[in-house]
C-alpha cells in the first residue's frame, strides 16, 4: 500500500474543507483530495460575488484578519494591513485609539456574541493565542469585495476533484468503518485506507448526525455604495462602534460597508435600520446629507453559533466520531475558540492531523 493511493473525501467547501485540501497536500503530495458541496459555489460563509442592485462586487460579509491570525494571514499574499483601529463612542461622541478601552467591543465582533455572554476559556484564547499585544500581531485586514481571489481561489490549487451540487445525507458503515457517503443523485465508495473528513456547518452535521443543536446568532451588513469614497474622522478606513446601532465601519471606495454582530433584535425593518444608521454616519463624519445613498441589506440569521457558556459545552474535544476513518472540521467543532477564519483554519489542521495518525 502506497500513500498515493489514499484519497481523502473532504465534505464541505468553505474554508475549512478547502484547508483540510492544503493541510493533506502539505503533509503527503500524494493523497488525492476530492472536495464535496452542497452548493453550487465554493466558499461556504466567505465569498465574492456581483451584486447586480448596486452595480458592484461585494463580499457576502466583512471579514477581518489580525496580523496574529497566523494561519489566515498566510493566505493572503501581498496586501496592504492597517496598523490602527479607532473607537468612536456614538453616545459622547469622542473617538479613541486606546482598543483596550473598547475590549466588550471587541470581543462581540471576535465571538459574534455579547462580552457577557462568552465564557473565560474563550476570553482567554483570545487574548493568549490569537490576540497578542504587540503593534506587529495587532496589524489588520479587512476585505475589500476580493473575498473569493484572495482567500479562496488559491486553496482550490490543493483540490484535485471538486463536486459541486453534492449534498450528503447520509454515511453507510461496514465493519464499523464508513464504507460509502449517499449523496442525493449518487454514492461514493471509501476505500479501506481511505479518510472521510466532515468539514460542515453545525446545522448540516447535526441534521447528518443527529447531534445536539445549538443556538445561533446572526449578523447583519449593510452596504451603501456612494459618490466617492466617504471620509471618516483620523483618515481611518475602518472603525469601531460604541453605543451605536451598528458595531463597525469599513471603507472601500465607494462601497461603505456596516457590520452588526449579534444581531438577533434588529431584524424588524432591515431598510429603516439602514436608514436609522446612514443617520448616525452623519453624525459621526459631522455632515447632514440629504438623502441615504443607495444600498443593500444582508442578512445572516444564522452566521454563527452563540458562543456562550452552554453552546461552547455542546462543541467537540477533538477532531474524531464514532467512525474511525471520518473526522470533523469547522469553526464550531473547536471547543473555547472564538467562530473565525483562523479557528477553521486551525480546525481543519487538527482534523488531518489526527486523520494521519489514525
Amino acid at each position: 500500500m502506497t500513500a498515493k493511493n489514499v484519497t481523502y473525501h473532504i465534505v464541505g467547501g468553505g474554508i475549512a474543507g478547502l484547508a483540510c485540501a492544503k493541510f493533506v497536500k502539505k503533509y503527503d503530495r500524494k493523497a488525492r483530495t476530492v472536495v464535496y458541496e452542497a452548493q453550487g459555489r465554493i466558499g461556504g460563509r466567505c465569498y465574492s460575488y456581483e451584486d447586480k442592485d448596486l452595480d458592484r462586487k461585494l463580499d457576502n460579509a466583512t471579514h477581518v484578519i489580525l496580523g496574529a491570525n497566523k494561519n489566515a494571514a498566510a493566505l493572503l499574499g501581498p496586501q496592504k494591513w492597517t496598523e490602527d483601529c479607532c473607537f468612536w463612542n456614538a453616545r459622547n461622541g469622542s473617538i479613541s485609539k486606546n482598543y483596550k478601552e473598547f475590549k466588550p467591543q471587541i470581543i462581540k465582533a471576535m465571538c459574534n456574541t455579547q462580552a457577557e455572554l462568552v465564557p473565560p476559556s474563550i476570553i482567554r484564547k483570545i487574548v493568549w493565542k490569537l490576540f497578542p499585544w504587540s503593534r506587529r500581531q495587532r496589524k489588520i485586514y479587512f476585505s475589500k469585495q476580493d473575498l473569493s481571489p484572495r482567500i479562496i481561489n488559491p486553496l482550490l490549487a490543493y483540490v484535485d476533484e471538486l463536486q459541486l451540487n453534492r449534498k450528503l445525507v447520509k454515511i453507510e458503515s461496514q465493519f464499523g468503518k464508513a464504507a460509502q457517503l449517499d449523496f442525493a443523485d449518487r454514492q461514493i465508495e471509501v476505500g479501506a485506507d481511505d479518510k472521510v473528513i466532515l468539514a460542515l456547518d453545525s446545522k448540516a452535521y447535526n441534521r447528518l448526525t443527529g447531534g445536539e443543536p445549538f443556538d445561533y446568532n446572526g449578523i447583519i451588513n449593510v452596504f451603501y455604495r456612494t459618490s466617492q469614497k466617504l471620509t471618516l474622522p483620523e483618515d481611518a478606513s475602518l472603525m469601531g462602534i460604541a453605543d451605536g446601532l451598528a458595531d463597525w465601519i469599513f471603507i472601500n471606495d465607494d462601497i461603505v460597508n456596516i457590520t452588526i454582530s449579534d444581531s438577533g433584535q434588529k431584524n424588524d425593518d432591515l431598510d429603516g435600520l439602514a436608514r436609522k444608521i446612514w443617520k448616525q454616519l452623519d453624525k459621526l463624519r459631522g455632515v447632514n446629507s440629504g438623502f441615504v445613498p443607495p444600498f443593500k441589506v444582508i442578512n445572516h440569521k444564522i452566521a454563527t453559533i452563540r458562543q456562550d457558556e452552554a453552546n461552547n459545552n455542546k462543541r467537540p474535544k477533538n477532531a474524531k466520531t464514532v467512525y474511525p476513518n471520518v473526522f470533523i472540521a469547522g469553526d464550531w467543532t473547536m471547543k473555547n475558540y472564538p467562530c473565525s477564519l483562523e479557528t477553521a483554519i486551525l480546525s481543519a489542521k487538527r482534523a488531518v492531523k489526527t486523520a494521519r495518525k489514525s
